[in-house]
């Protein structure tokens, strides 16, 4: 059990090594605690809070595009810092992006004509059934016909038009349409089709070759359409092979640009002088092994400061202990606070761990604990979970001498009896551990120094 040293320094440096220190104050995460530069800043003229606008937000909003665009998942592989040439990150978003367009641009285009292929080879078929002659249509000099499909719920709304001069006739129905030919004068044929477009009509144009025997222009139109669909098919190859080749840079990019987005919003840590940029922060490391860390960054100056120097505006050094993991989730029990030069951790993970095997000793009441401690670090380790566990494990040891599961089923002779009824050897365990608890708190407040600057 020890009480570390802390210093506090301000770490200066140059605008172009912004993100290398901000990559080396990651690495030292655990021995530095960088403190918010708003407080520091605050009221200081000619001093300003770095909030310039995150550079890499852009391209990474790109890269999770192409990410969507190639199917792949935006999986971040690891969560190392590593500097990144961004004018090269933006030039391979545009190259993917330019390939992508290009194949989706064609695919588009073949897909919209074989769509229109399809629909024409509907058309024929509801006309050949109807027995409608295509030339006979075509050939019209005074009436004009136009044929398409109208969404069936708009299909009714036509009632509403029987004062024009035309007539229809319907060819076929699908669930979502009604396939129809419908005929006017020339001379009034803007006005008919203004009243069918408002019903949401769709026209569809009959191929220049699609007169004489109707089922052969079916049959070409039919072959048309295989072809496009392989073509369509060659597209979606192309586009996989694009995922193929880019699959890994894509993925590396994408992790690069997404823990370095995450780290410049550490900037917040960081006060801009305008020439020049610094860290404050509370540190284990003294001044030479601060100087050491940051040696290969040739402008970084470190300077150590009083640790309470900025007390007053609310920057208060936290108080830095070391002790094994068995007894870690024990030193919130009595924190320790600035000044102090003792730490009870181990006194205290031992006595409760003590008390509990000895005053509390049950088998079925320590396995409890434990799964009670395990249920409290699901989610995210904490010291409350943590201590349930070794307190757990401590009753769960004690109850082993005394054989009791919940204190009514005896599994087998006790090696040891309790010295007192289960209930009094708890409250006694209980308050002797109260009573532990002060004469700490009491020994902590007469070993505490003060703090100067």
């Amino acid at each position: 059990m020890a009480i570390i040293k802390t210093h506090f320094f301000n770490i200066s440096f140059e605008h172009k090594d912004l993100m290398k220190m901000l990559i080396k104050m990651t690495e030292y995460q655990d021995e530095m605690f960088p403190q918010d530069s708003k407080k520091i800043a605050n009221n200081v003229k000619g001093v300003s809070v770095m909030d310039e606008a995150n550079p890499y937000n852009e391209p990474l909003d790109n890269i999770y595009h192409i990410l969507n665009r190639l199917n792949l998942e935006s999986n971040v592989q690891d969560n190392e810092f590593k500097e990144i040439n961004l004018h090269n990150a933006n030039k391979l978003i545009d190259d993917i992006n330019d390939k992508i367009d290009n194949i989706v641009k064609i695919k588009e285009d073949i897909t919209k004509e074989k769509e229109e292929n399809d629909e024409a080879i509907i058309l024929l078929k509801n006309l050949e059934e109807s027995k409608i002659s295509v030339d006979d249509v075509k050939n019209t000099k005074y009436i004009t016909c136009r044929f398409g499909k109208i969404p069936v719920n708009e299909f009714t709304k036509i009632q509403y038009y029987r004062d024009y001069e035309f007539i229809f006739r319907e060819l076929n129905r699908s669930k979502q349409y009604v396939w129809i030919v419908y005929a006017g004068l020339t001379s009034s044929i803007s006005e008919i089709d203004n009243a069918f477009s408002s019903m949401s009509f769709e026209p569809i144009s009959l191929p220049e070759f699609a007169h004489g025997k109707v089922h052969e222009a079916i049959d070409e139109l039919t072959e048309e359409s295989t072809a496009m669909e392989q073509y369509i098919a060659k597209m979606d190859s192309k586009l996989e092979d694009i995922k193929k080749e880019y699959k890994e840079e894509v993925s590396e990019t994408f992790t690069r640009l997404y823990n370095l987005k995450r780290l410049f919003d550490k900037c917040r840590y960081v006060v801009d002088f305008s020439q020049k940029a610094s860290i404050y922060t509370f540190s284990s490391f003294d001044l030479k092994e601060a100087e050491a860390k940051f040696d290969d960054i040739d402008s970084v100056k470190v300077m150590e400061l009083p640790v309470n120097i900025y007390e007053n505006r609310n920057i208060v050094a936290p108080v830095l202990v070391r002790n094994n993991s068995l007894m870690q989730p024990f030193e919130n029990v009595l924190s320790v606070t600035l000044g102090d030069t003792f730490d009870p951790t181990t006194i205290v993970a031992l006595l409760t761990m003590l008390i509990g095997a000895v005053c509390v000793g049950d088998i079925g009441v320590g396995a409890l604990l434990i799964v009670l401690g395990f249920l409290f670090t699901i989610k995210k380790p904490n010291n409350f979970g943590g201590m349930l566990k070794r307190l757990g494990a401590a009753v769960l040891i004690g109850g082993l001498f005394y054989g009791t599961a919940f204190y009514r089923i005896e599994l087998y002779q006790p090696l040891a009896s309790l010295p007192l009824h289960v209930i009094h050897t708890f409250l006694f365990g209980f308050s002797l551990w109260i009573i532990a608890m002060v004469i700490l708190i009491i020994v902590k407040k007469v070993t505490r120094k003060s703090i100067k600057i």
